[in-house]
């Protein structure tokens, strides 16, 4: 009998989430490994200064371009872009096909045959996208603090703790996301579709509205600006904004779930 359909979706990510493991403390170890040839380099610094402002609002992570730096390095190697893609492809495709993906296979029927609510499975379902998510976190902020010792960054692991709270927050809400998608429409590729298109979305209008005035309040809704704003690698976590992250992922969660047990499931 199936006791826990979290441990069971756990144990389905084992695999994924060892190359995941692999591939994440690698890249990590390889660009904080290149900090030391950049170090103050103040011709590097003068570069950046002729830099378009375009340019500057797509890289430039909390507002400050500054690669010389360790946060600003960081900041605009892995955080502005890289690593917030990566963690969203983690996020979006488990939270789409955790329901969307066992209906595809014809493997839902079978779960819900079982003596567990469709509300359990939904939310266990949800909880090991968050899981998932949480363990990578965890995983990018150990590559992180040994990368910043190895090579001397002036930077604490409460401030890479905070920049890694931040991206898992980030991810989860598009993973949340894609979940109510596709446990609203049995749909996975739709749903991987739609949520990368709003995180595309959202990640442009941020960028942009140092740029264009017209984009200054939609700004404020885009879940990258609260990711960014508060620069926690320099100043830390800030409560507000990651409460704004966490409000926007609990209410896609609850609707995903509310969806998917009012829903006719195809079998």
């Amino acid at each position: 009998m199936l006791r826990s359909v979290l441990g069971k979706s756990l144990r389905d990510l084992r695999r994924s989430f060892l190359w995941w493991t692999v591939g994440l403390a690698g890249y990590v170890a390889l660009i904080v490994a290149v900090y030391p040839t950049i170090r103050d380099n103040e011709e590097l610094e003068e570069l950046m200064d002729t830099y378009p402002e375009v340019l500057k609002a797509f890289v430039a992570f909390g507002g400050e371009l500054d690669f010389t730096s360790a946060a600003g390095y960081l900041g605009g190697e892995l955080f502005s872009f890289m690593i917030p893609a990566l963690f969203l492809v983690a996020a979006v495709g488990n939270g789409a096909g955790s329901i969307a993906g066992e209906e595809d296979r014809g493997t839902l029927d079978l779960l819900l045959s079982t003596p567990v609510s469709r509300r359990r499975v939904a939310v266990e379902k949800l909880a090991s996208m968050c899981v998932e998510v949480a363990s990578l976190g965890i995983v990018l902020w150990l590559a992180l603090w040994i990368g910043a010792r190895a090579v001397d960054m002036e930077l604490s692991a409460a401030h890479l703790a905070a920049a890694s709270a931040s991206v898992v927050l980030l991810a989860i809400l598009y993973g949340a996301v894609a979940f109510m998608l596709g446990a609203g429409t049995g749909r996975r590729g739709l749903a991987i579709g739609v949520a990368i298109a709003a995180a595309v979305s959202a990640y442009l209008v941020n960028s942009l509205a140092a740029l264009v005035d017209a984009l200054e309040w939609p700004q404020k809704l885009s879940p990258f600006y609260h990711y960014a704003v508060a620069d926690p690698l320099r100043q830390g976590l800030d409560p507000w904004h990651a409460l704004f992250l966490v409000a926007v992922a609990a209410a896609a969660a609850v609707v995903g779930v509310v969806l998917f047990d009012r829903r006719d499931v195809a079998t």
